[in-house]
C-alpha cells in the first residue's frame, strides 16, 4: 500500500531543502506523501549500503551492454550509461492527464503530416514550413507517418507538465528506461515494496505490432527488421536491444539492395516490407538512394516515414495546438513552452534583448547541441549567439526559460543534491499507446542541460497503478 500520510522519515533518510519546486521534497525538507516509503527505504540502509548498491547496479548495466559512445571517445568500448538510482514518482493522476496529452499531441500531428504530403495544410505559415531541412516535397506519407514519437516534457508546478519539443525523427531511449527499470529491480529491490508501480516490458510488443501495421497495403505477413548504422552507431545498444526484444532482425543498410522494385535483404534475397530505422533519412539518399523510390512507389514501408522529421523542426513545434483544435476538435491538454520565431524583425529585436533570460535553440538541433540557456550562460557565448542569429534568424527559435521541476539527486557518498529533470515520453501514435513512465533526463547540479551528452543522467520512472 501507498501511505496516505508523509511517513517518518527513518535514520539518515536522504534529505534537502530545495530552492525550486521539487517532487521529492517539500519546500520545508519533509519528503511528499507518495515518496515517504521510498525515503524510509533509504534511510534504512546502513552507512554505505547505498553507494555498494549503487556499484552494483552499475556493473549490472556494464553486463547489459548499456552504453553509449560520443563522437570523442577514443575506442569503440563506450562509456556506461549514467544513472541516478533514486527513482522518479508520477502519481496515478498526474499520469492520466499526461497520457491523454500525449496521445492527443500524436494523433494531431499525423492528421498534420498526411495533409502536409498529401494535400494542402495552412495551420504551419508557408515560409516555415518549405524553410525547413526535414521537408520533403514527395508523396506517400502513409496513414501513419509517425510511428514512434519520443516527446520531451517538464514539470512546472504541481501537476502541470508542459512539452519542450516534439522529437518526431529517431526517438531514443526505450533501451535504457528498460534495463534501468529491471536493474533496479534486481539490486534495490526494496525499494519497490510499497508501491504498485506501472508495468512497461509490454511496450515492445506494442512496437512490433506498430511495425507491422507500417506494412504496405496488400503484405499480409510482413518482414520487418530493425536497420542500424551498425556498432559505431552512439546508440548501437539500443538498436540491438530493441531487435531483440521485439523478435526482429537487426540489419545495416549495407544488408539491404533494391532489385526488382524491391527492397531485398542479404544473404537470402528475401523481400523487406517495413524498416525500422534507427538514422536520419539522409543517410538512405547517401548510403542506398534506390531505395528511396521504392518507398515512395509504396513497396515499402518506413517507421518514421520520410518527411515525419519536420514535425521535430523547433520552428513548427509552436503551431501543434492549433493542429490539434483543427484536425481533433479539440483544446490542448498539454501547452507548449512559449517559443518564438525569429523571422520577424520586430520579435527577433525583443528577443536578443531578452536573450540572457531565454533558451535559444537552432531550429534542426538535437541532444542539446547549438542549444544556449541565457541564464546559464556566459557573456562571449550571449555575444557568439547575437551573431549567429543575426547572420541567420530563420535558422533557431528562442524559447522562455522556464523554472522547472527538482529532484533528489544522490550517488550514496557525497550526500544528496537538487538537480533538475525532465522526461522523454513514448508514443505509439498509430496505436495510441503511451508507455506509462518514460526516461527522465537528470542535468547536473547547477545546470538545466539533461541530455547524457553533457553530462547528465537518467531515472527510472515509476508511475504509480
Amino acid at each position: 500500500m501507498i501511505h496516505d500520510e508523509p511517513a517518518p522519515a527513518g535514520t539518515g533518510t536522504p534529505g534537502l531543502k530545495p530552492a525550486f519546486f521539487n517532487e521529492a521534497f517539500e519546500e520545508g525538507g519533509a519528503a511528499r506523501a507518495h515518496y515517504g516509503p521510498l525515503m524510509d527505504a533509504l534511510g534504512a540502509m546502513k552507512d554505505g549500503e547505498f553507494a555498494g548498491r549503487i556499484s552494483q547496479a552499475n556493473d549490472k548495466l556494464r553486463e547489459f551492454g548499456a552504453t553509449f559512445i560520443l563522437p570523442d571517445d577514443p575506442d569503440d568500448t563506450g562509456r556506461i550509461f549514467p544513472v541516478d538510482w533514486v527513482p522518479r514518482i508520477i502519481p496515478a493522476d498526474h499520469w492520466r492527464t499526461l497520457s491523454a496529452g500525449l496521445s492527443q499531441r500524436g494523433r494531431a500531428i499525423n492528421a498534420w503530416l498526411r495533409e502536409v504530403y498529401g494535400g494542402d495544410q495552412d495551420v504551419v505559415p508557408d515560409e516555415v514550413l518549405r524553410e525547413s531541412v526535414f521537408y520533403k516535397p514527395h508523396a506517400y506519407p502513409g496513414e501513419a507517418p509517425l510511428h514512434v514519437y519520443g516527446p520531451d516534457l517538464v514539470h512546472v508546478e504541481p501537476g502541470r507538465y508542459v512539452v519542450l519539443e516534439d522529437n518526431a525523427r529517431v526517438p531514443s531511449g526505450i533501451a535504457y528506461a528498460d534495463v534501468v527499470r529491471r536493474v533496479g529491480m534486481e539490486v534495490l529491490p526494496e525499494l519497490f515494496e510499497d508501491y504498485r508501480v506501472a508495468g512497461i516490458f509490454s511496450y515492445y510488443a506494442r512496437l512490433r505490432e506498430t511495425l507491422l501495421a507500417a506494412a504496405p497495403p496488400g503484405v499480409d505477413e510482413p518482414y520487418v527488421a530493425v536497420v542500424t548504422r551498425g556498432e559505431r552507431d552512439s546508440a548501437f545498444f539500443e538498436h540491438e536491444r530493441i531487435a531483440r526484444s521485439c523478435g526482429l532482425p537487426l540489419l545495416t543498410l549495407s544488408d539491404c539492395f533494391v532489385k526488382g522494385g524491391e527492397v531485398r535483404v542479404s544473404p537470402d534475397g528475401r523481400r523487406l516490407d517495413v524498416m525500422y530505422r534507427r538514422f536520419d533519412e539522409d543517410y538512405v539518399d547517401t548510403d542506398l538512394p534506390e531505395m528511396k523510390d521504392v518507398y515512395l512507389e509504396g513497396k515499402i514501408g518506413f517507421a518514421n516515414a520520410f518527411g515525419a522529421g519536420v514535425a521535430d523542426d523547433k520552428a513548427v513545434f509552436p503551431f501543434v495546438p492549433a493542429m490539434i483544435e483543427r484536425y481533433l476538435g479539440e483544446r490542448p491538454i498539454l501547452q507548449n513552452a512559449p517559443t518564438y520565431s525569429l523571422i520577424e524583425e520586430e520579435t527577433r529585436a525583443e528577443v536578443l534583448d531578452r536573450l540572457p533570460e531565454l533558451v535559444l535553440k537552432p531550429r534542426e538541433g538535437y541532444g542539446a547541441r547549438g542549444m544556449l540557456i541565457g541564464p546559464e550562460a556566459s557573456r562571449e557565448d550571449l555575444d557568439d549567439a547575437v551573431r549567429r542569429v543575426k547572420q541567420h534568424p530563420a535558422g533557431f527559435v528562442a524559447e522562455e526559460c522556464l523554472d522547472f521541476s527538482t529532484h533528489l539527486t544522490h550517488d550514496g557518498e557525497t550526500g544528496p543534491e537538487e538537480a533538475f529533470v525532465d522526461l522523454r515520453a513514448f508514443v505509439l501514435p498509430a496505436l495510441d499507446h503511451v508507455m506509462p513512465g518514460g526516461l527522465t533526463r537528470v542535468a547536473r547540479p547547477g545546470t538545466r542541460v539533461v541530455n547524457s551528452s553533457a553530462g547528465g543522467s537518467s531515472k527510472d520512472t515509476w508511475v504509480l497503478s
